[in-house]
């Protein structure tokens, strides 16, 4: 089992991208997928819990409604906008059907000033 490769096939990223997403070397996550070295263990933590955060891990959401909010997270960013923890919340509870998603977007417009969502 390798944790590496399958915390950055959760994400369907390259190498090279997972690595810009995390912010170290594509090298170190290369060496670590094949084993040529050791993955320190607070590493792990560190990347899962980067994973959690943003919605790739999350142990109370199907794997249906965490591609949904990828999903919906990719429309966003090509819009260069952001999600602040409040409205990544409010997307989980989309997600879970424990809100609209006419509630959704009507708290993401409430909370859109200049390009940022607060």
């Amino acid at each position: 089992m390798n944790t590496v490769r399958e915390l950055r096939n959760a994400t369907k990223m390259s190498r090279n991208k997972f690595a810009d997403y995390l912010g170290i070397s594509a090298s170190n996550i290369k060496n670590w997928e094949t084993e040529a070295q050791k993955t320190p263990s607070y590493v792990i933590a560190l990347i899962t819990r980067v994973m959690e955060k943003d919605g790739y891990i999350n142990r109370n959401l199907s794997s249906e409604q965490i591609d949904a909010i990828r999903q919906t997270r990719a429309t966003l960013a090509l819009e260069n906008l952001n999600l602040s923890d409040i409205a990544n919340e409010n997307l989980q509870k989309m997600a879970k059907g424990e809100m609209s998603r006419e509630d959704y977007q009507n708290d993401l417009k409430q909370r859109y000033v200049n390009h940022k969502l607060y």
